[in-house]
């Protein structure tokens, strides 16, 4: 046992200076269960595939325990390049893990034999790449509302608290925002809105509504001080 003849002559004298050493020395190696919002970083790059993309989403599920498949397949689709597999999951989601597994190999069979390392685009895409914008997206911009000025401190991310209402059906889309040619070149992407031009943690939209959910007894238990509502932090 190195670790033990490493220590230094005469600085242990009884067993509970032993434990405490064992335990701080030890307590490094520990290895913590990721929680949902790990899943979000699996992002299925540019030129990546469907199959690699599934098969890597598959491998960092499994490092997230007790992940329910209406969830699964929400951070799926929300990762996924624009595709038919991505439409086919954003309607009717599968009721189980398998079941959602079971249809990605269908695309990918589809998308193998056509020899294509993506997926044809949906007809949304195109039709803003045409210039032709479909009415919702010219509703409104995303900008600050004025009628919450604190947010009670949360002890996960804002984007792990979505994925959980969105799951209980606490909360329901922004209308979308208006279209921007330097917002859709942004690297910043917004869960809430499904859209880019911000980051999911600076959207004031899923701030206030968080906040609303917190004030009628929702998400307890993801507050810094669980159960106090009553301590704010300021608003970014």
């Amino acid at each position: 046992m190195a670790w033990f003849n490493q220590l230094p002559p005469r600085t242990v004298k009884t067993f509970e200076q032993l434990s405490q050493r064992f335990l701080r020395h030890f307590a490094i190696n520990k290895r913590y269960p990721k929680t949902a919002s790990y899943l979000f970083t699996i992002v299925q790059h540019e030129h990546e595939g469907l199959r690699e993309y599934v098969q890597r989403f598959s491998e960092a599920v499994l490092e997230v325990p007790h992940v329910g498949p209406e969830l699964l397949a929400y951070i799926m689709q929300q990762n996924l390049k624009s595709s038919r597999f991505k439409e086919s999951i954003s309607g009717k989601p599968p009721a189980t893990k398998e079941e959602l597994l079971a249809k990605a190999e269908k695309y990918i069979r589809i998308e193998e034999s056509a020899g294509k390392r993506s997926m044809t685009p949906m007809k949304r895409r195109s039709t803003e790449e045409e210039g032709v914008m479909p009415k919702g997206r010219r509703e409104r911009k995303h900008m600050p509302p004025n009628n919450l000025a604190y947010y009670t401190p949360l002890s996960v991310p804002r984007a792990e608290l979505l994925a959980v209402a969105i799951q209980q059906g606490l909360v329901r889309r922004p209308p979308p925002m208006q279209d921007n040619p330097k917002r859709m070149k942004s690297e910043q992407f917004c869960h809430f809105h499904e859209d880019r031009g911000h980051d999911t943690e600076d959207c004031y939209n899923l701030k206030d509504e968080i906040e609303k959910l917190i004030q009628k007894g929702h998400f307890r238990e993801f507050l810094v001080h669980k159960g106090r509502i009553n301590d704010f932090e300021e608003p970014r």
